[in-house]
């Protein structure tokens, strides 16, 4: 297949995967509207879609995939909740799992899970670190989401020092981002406009701080693991 058509490709499984994510999320509370119909299935479409380009016809675009998806349904939800479900997590870190070992063990490269797993630690414990040292201002879906995309970050590197420099950057650039994101929020807020608004607030103490960092973990994720066999 050429590069052109994993991008077709991409996006072709990236639609229908959006559109069942959109039933997966509706378990999890996600109120059903026409902008989501719209949203999920596109993004996850163009997201699928950037990843066939940019891998073109490796083996590896298919982990890449996997994680994507899953980000694309963590992301809605987290929006939406303010929480990253454990049935959208963990079917993705078991799903990365047996594609990276059948992939390696293909290729004959079984080491590769080893700095899959290795990277999915160390992005692991860097999050759980900074949820003891938040006080709670941090998720425990956070920290869970870090294995799925250090699972992704240590497949797509070439080697144990590479795998752990994309973790580092995927931290800082979701810091970054969840900064901006988390700034946005708080202006609009003062401002009297509520975007985002948190479903685990008292209308009489609301919290004008607060925003769902999933999403700059995904986007930063989906950012470096690209960037990784492009720059790298």
């Amino acid at each position: 297949m050429t590069r052109m058509a994993m991008v077709i490709a991409g996006l072709a499984i990236g639609t229908v995967a959006g559109r069942n994510l959109l039933r997966l999320v509706w378990t999890f509370g996600v109120r059903d509207s026409r902008s989501l119909r719209v949203l999920v299935p596109s993004f996850t479409a163009i997201a699928l879609g950037t990843a066939g380009g940019v891998l073109g016809t490796t083996w590896d675009v298919v982990p890449v995939w996997a994680l994507f998806i899953g980000l694309a349904g963590v992301t809605t939800v987290d929006l939406y909740l303010y929480r990253i479900p454990n049935g959208i997590v963990f079917p993705t870190v078991a799903l990365l799992l047996m594609l990276m070992t059948l992939i390696s063990l293909l290729r004959n490269q079984p080491g590769t899970i080893g700095q899959a797993a290795a990277a999915a630690g160390f992005y692991g414990a860097i999050m759980s670190l900074l949820y003891v040292f938040s006080g709670g201002s941090l998720g425990l879906g956070d920290v869970k989401l870090a294995l799925p995309v250090g699972l992704a970050l240590g497949w797509i590197a070439t080697d144990y020092g590479q795998s752990m420099l994309a973790v580092f950057f995927a931290f800082l650039l979701a810091s970054l981002f969840g900064a901006a994101m988390g700034l946005l929020v708080w202006g609009m807020r003062q401002w009297g406009n509520e975007v985002l608004p948190d479903p685990l607030a008292d209308p009489s103490n609301p919290r004008p701080t607060v925003f769902p960092f999933g999403p700059a973990m995904a986007t930063a994720a989906a950012v470096i693991t690209l960037a990784v066999p492009t720059y790298w």
